[in-house]
């Protein structure tokens, strides 16, 4: 059931409504806004940006660091304090794992659950308009707004078990979309948009909880056949669920030559606190394969420093295993004691000033390991999609394989091409624009 403070008695303004969203996280809760925009626009509500003045705000909340905390509780007073008459509307998994703290500090009118996310926007409306709750079935996307490439969202849920994460008790049971419900949205968005990124909390379980239904790979197979459909990239997958299937997929070229592949720590013993469901060897074996079977990909990993109990010897050992493993890209983020998680009470909780000197050390070797990625693309034609910076308006490319291309005489946007490279500097490469006629251009 929603919570629903009254703080405020709105009137139907005569002007039109206007609606801002903002998503704090994860790709899912971005996919979820653009739904959520989409359905808003359709009820006669003008899109405005967050940090302007609205009728209702909707802040998709993230609950994964006491960081992303304290972000929503800032973003939630800014929208207060932007227009006090406003409709405050707080979603996600801050509201899933600790409501309570939200109603105690008052920052919005209306809380809703993970339950409850498909009613939102039938809910704003009725309360806004002093109307009954009229819910409807929300319409596929249409288009990822201001987006060159559109997340394609496949399942949601975990049944994990780290020790460290809150994420199963805030997104849930695991839950896959049905295939045919995915192919017709892949279709849509294909339309407007050369590249599809599949998303989900728990993606390579996807379709297990269907009877009868794919795997991922299955699926993805069926994706790639589309022949609207320009390329394919998948986000976040864990590393024991890279099938053989998969890694075939890849070295097709059916699939962006991308995979991220969160590790958490290069130590076992860290591993085994964590509990996660794989050991350094395997990993390495694992990445070893990839490298091998697929030339050029990119491999990235989330990494965690600080876990309770991590002594030198320990972050040294994931300091080494970094080192020697070829992962281009990493994620480096501090542990943060989540409330109900069994790694909160283990003993040896580390110095934030410790965790802080491990961060920057990991940091440093990811920004290395980023260039001598970068260097090794050199001389090389790789397929982008044109984007545009939205501060700057350069266009620019975003190989398959995960870089970003400063491209001489670039116009325009929303195509595949190929492009040349002819250096690197950083961890950016510039080159120039190949005539190619490839699937997806626009």
């Amino acid at each position: 059931m929603a919570l629903e403070v009254v703080l405020s008695n709105m009137s139907h303004p005569s002007s039109q409504l206007r609606a801002a969203l903002h998503a704090v996280g994860c790709k899912l809760n971005q996919y979820e806004n653009q739904v959520w925009a989409q359905a808003f626009r359709a009820l006669g509500y003008q899109i405005v940006p967050f940090d302007s003045e609205a009728d209702v705000y909707v802040l998709n909340t993230c609950a994964v660091t006491s960081r992303t905390d304290r972000e929503c509780r800032r973003l939630a007073r800014s929208a207060r304090r932007r227009n006090p008459q406003a409709l405050i509307v707080l979603t996600g998994c801050y509201v899933d794992v600790d409501s309570e703290a939200l109603v105690e500090a008052g920052l919005a009118d209306l809380l809703l659950p993970r339950a409850e996310k498909p009613l939102l926007v039938a809910r704003v409306d009725a309360r806004i308009r002093g109307t009954g709750v009229s819910p409807s079935a929300l319409p596929l996307l249409e288009e990822f707004t201001g987006h060159t490439r559109a997340f394609l969202k496949v399942q949601e849920g975990c049944a994990g078990g780290c020790t460290y994460c809150v994420i199963p008790r805030a997104r849930g049971p695991e839950s896959s979309v049905p295939s045919q419900l995915v192919i017709e949205q892949a279709r849509l968005l294909a339309r407007r948009h050369p590249e599809l990124v599949l998303i989900g909390t728990h993606l390579g379980r996807y379709g297990r909880d269907l009877p009868g239904e794919t795997t991922l790979a299955g699926l993805v197979e069926r994706l790639t056949a589309l022949p609207e459909l320009g390329r394919l990239r998948l986000s976040s997958l864990e590393p024991l669920e890279v099938t053989p299937e998969l890694i075939a997929l890849l070295a097709a070229g059916k699939l962006c030559r991308h995979l991220h592949l969160p590790l958490q720590s290069g130590c076992d013993s860290v591993l085994a606190r964590m509990n996660r469901p794989y050991d350094t060897a395997a990993y390495a074996e694992l990445l070893a394969e990839l490298e091998r079977r697929v030339p050029g990909v990119c491999l990235g990993a989330d990494v965690m420093v600080g876990f309770p109990g991590e002594t030198e010897t320990e972050f040294a050992q994931t300091l080494a295993f970094l080192e020697r493993v070829p992962l281009a890209h990493l994620h480096v983020f501090t542990y943060s004691p989540r409330p109900g998680t069994a790694a909160a009470q283990m003993p040896g909780q580390l110095a934030g000033h410790l965790k802080k000197e491990r961060n920057h050390v990991l940091r440093a070797l990811a920004e290395r390991k980023r260039q001598a990625f970068a260097a090794t693309q050199v001389g090389k034609r790789l397929q982008v999609v044109l984007e545009t910076h939205a501060a700057t308006g350069e266009v620019y490319g975003l190989s398959d394989n995960y870089l970003e291309v400063a491209l001489d005489g670039a116009v325009g946007g929303r195509c595949l091409t190929l492009a040349e490279i002819t250096r690197a500097e950083g961890d950016r490469l510039h080159g120039r624009l190949v005539p190619a006629d490839l699937p997806g251009a626009m």
